[in-house]
């Protein structure tokens, strides 16, 4: 049995769907051209944690190698980037956050991405029951995700984890500066908006607005 065929069986109350359906391409774009050697070999080194998830937004050792910067010139345009790890457990869409500027994500693990759209959003609430679409993601993928899709951590699709890495214009998902002001209530970090499902009472305390409403969306996981 296909993978994406074992998760959908392991979750037939949602609809997952294939990157390769249509509908994909409001959110993102795959990438298919990209030998990820270098980049492959540095992520072995990279290890899942049990306990809380890790999350380097700047690695200036991963941002030296030939992949990234390749990336990097063709979907970035010269500009500036930054680039990480990132790594841990997740089986349910407990937030979702937007930046300025694509996110291109490589994927060293099979997952599941739940996915919406800034213009499903009102009163910056996002219902991710009724709207949010889900995607399943085969290790190996090269994606970029659109300035206007609300993403999160993946789900994963095995209960060993997940293991990505993530590319953005750089000082991004960096804290703001001393001082820094704004009025915008998702504004949470440089280039970061973000707003949380109620049930995350660490992000609340931390000043992190509640927008994600409804259920869970949840995943799980085949073994």
């Amino acid at each position: 049995m296909a993978t994406i065929e074992a998760v959908r069986k392991a979750n037939p109350d949602v609809v997952i769907n294939a990157l390769t359906d249509e509908s994909f391409s409001n959110y993102g774009q795959v990438y298919t051209n990209y030998e990820m050697t270098a980049l492959e070999a540095f992520m072995q080194s990279v290890s899942i944690p049990d306990g809380p998830n890790i999350y380097v937004p700047d690695n200036p050792i991963m941002a030296q190698l030939t992949d990234v910067q390749q990336l990097g010139r063709d979907i970035f345009g010269g500009l500036a980037i930054e680039v990480g790890e990132c790594a841990g457990h997740a089986n349910a869409l407990t937030a979702m956050e937007f930046h300025q500027g694509s996110e291109v994500n490589v994927f060293f693990t099979d997952v599941v991405m739940v996915l919406g759209k800034r213009g499903q959003m009102h009163n910056n609430q996002f219902n991710a029951p009724k709207d949010a679409a889900l995607f399943y993601v085969p290790a190996g993928t090269v994606v970029e995700f659109f300035s206007d899709t609300l993403h999160y951590s993946p789900c994963e699709v095995s209960k060993s984890g997940f293991k990505f890495i993530v590319m953005l214009v750089t000082g991004s998902n960096q804290p703001l500066p001393a001082g820094f002001k704004s009025d915008n209530p998702l504004l949470v970090k440089t280039n970061k908006f973000q707003f949380v499902h109620a049930s995350r009472t660490d992000k609340i305390k931390q000043g992190v607005a509640v927008g994600l409403i409804g259920d869970l969306v949840t995943v799980n996981p085949i073994d």
